[in-house]
């Protein structure tokens, strides 16, 4: 079974969050899913899990999501200092 999902981040920050999280995609978490990032203009983030199964694709997005949500918080906490 081959599964994918894409997802769209509409953020002002989405070009900050795609430099912080780019060097993740030399590294390769599993040999059963691939991860595509690409930015659409300078406020949209598009992030692309192809996976073998079910777990695979599970994995993929909770480590990719997680790696966003830390790159924005991390953005919002400096932007307050």
């Amino acid at each position: 079974m081959k599964l994918s999902a894409e997802f769209t981040f509409e953020t002002e920050t989405a070009e900050k969050i795609y430099q912080a999280v780019l060097p993740e995609l030399n590294e390769n978490f599993s040999e059963r899913s691939k991860i595509g990032l690409t930015l659409e203009g300078a406020d949209c983030l598009i992030l692309t899990i192809k996976a073998e199964d079910a777990v695979s694709l599970r994995s993929a997005l909770n480590t990719w999501f997680r790696l966003i949500q830390i790159a924005q918080e991390v953005l919002e906490v400096t932007a307050k200092a």
